[in-house]
């Protein structure tokens, strides 16, 4: 190797390692307590609280997942993969399922605060009860464990990677249904429900949308906004960088190039992990009744300390 690709190469493992690390870190805590904030009463009894928590959840189980393994293979050089490929076919399943139910959820708060807030009676029945969720919740995980099924049966294990070399399996992902899953489809959704969710809270008159369901409904928008924003700054790149990895697939490049190209595949990769980790820092700066709750538990484990310490 130049000295150059040896360059590019450390540095590919040292960010894996110090990025990636911190990236795990606060992403354990943060969606930990987002877990237990959405288990509580205020959040527990809502249907947006449900599709929150089931998004915490999701976001633990990618976390852990996927960004652990890029922490011991690309960071610490740790051979996982080996010459497994139903690992591989497992693994790439349950990443991809793990992490689009951890981007959709946000969108269905969307659509449940879009719904809650209403005109129609009939509608907020329907489409906002617990029940309704709890399918939407499992029909999630369903659907996108159909979608990305096939794309997951032809993974290999290939040099401690999880490669797929089917050409036509990579092209339909890469150039269609990855693309429109990660970042176009959820974006849509996202904008289409807040807007549609402003319109409702200054249309709808009061005595047909009680005022705490007006004042969850302004709360919850706030915190899904800078979802938004990091789906796009984070979706955007990872999305480019995938369809230029599919483009430049039969082309010969040297060992710069190939440094190169995966010094910045880790680089999208990792800022891509921001939709899982971020959330509870949004939430805690953009929600009075989040804080509330975080409070209060810091609170009561002061007093516990304290009395812990009389003893």
């Amino acid at each position: 190797m130049t000295n150059l690709t040896e360059i590019l190469t450390l540095a590919s493992s040292r960010l894996n390692i110090i990025v990636g690390i911190f990236l795990f870190i606060i992403g354990i805590i943060g969606n930990c307590l987002n877990i237990y904030v959405f288990t509580r009463p205020v959040y527990r009894n809502t249907t947006s609280g449900l599709y929150l928590l089931a998004c915490s959840i999701a976001s633990c189980i990618q976390i852990i997942h996927t960004l652990l393994f890029r922490i011991l293979s690309d960071g610490f050089q740790v051979s996982i993969v080996k010459s497994n490929d139903y690992y591989c076919e497992i693994r790439n399943l349950i990443a991809a399922v793990g992490s689009l139910c951890a981007i959709y959820y946000p969108c269905w708060t969307s659509f449940d605060q879009f719904i809650s807030t209403s005109r129609n009676s009939i509608t907020r029945q329907n489409w906002s009860s617990k029940r309704f969720v709890s399918r939407v919740i499992f029909l999630t995980i369903l659907f996108w464990f159909i979608i990305f099924l096939p794309n997951s049966i032809f993974t290999r294990a290939l040099n401690n990677n999880c490669i797929n070399n089917n050409k036509i399996i990579i092209y339909i992902y890469s150039y269609g249904i990855t693309p429109i899953s990660y970042v176009i489809l959820p974006i849509i959704l996202f904008i289409y429900f807040n807007i549609g969710i402003v319109k409702n809270l200054r249309d709808t008159p009061v005595f047909i949308v009680s005022n705490t369901n007006k004042r969850m409904a302004r709360q919850v928008h706030r915190m899904l906004v800078p979802q938004l924003i990091i789906l796009i700054l984070s979706g955007v790149p990872f999305a480019l960088q995938l369809l230029y990895s599919s483009a430049t697939i039969s082309i010969a490049k040297d060992a710069n190039r190939i440094a190169i190209e995966n010094l910045i595949g880790h680089i999208t990769r990792l800022l891509f992990y921001l939709n899982y980790v971020s959330s509870f820092y949004i939430y805690i700066l953009m929600s009075s009744e989040f804080r509330r709750i975080i409070q209060n538990l810091f609170h009561r484990q002061n007093i516990v300390l304290y009395h812990a310490t009389q003893l």
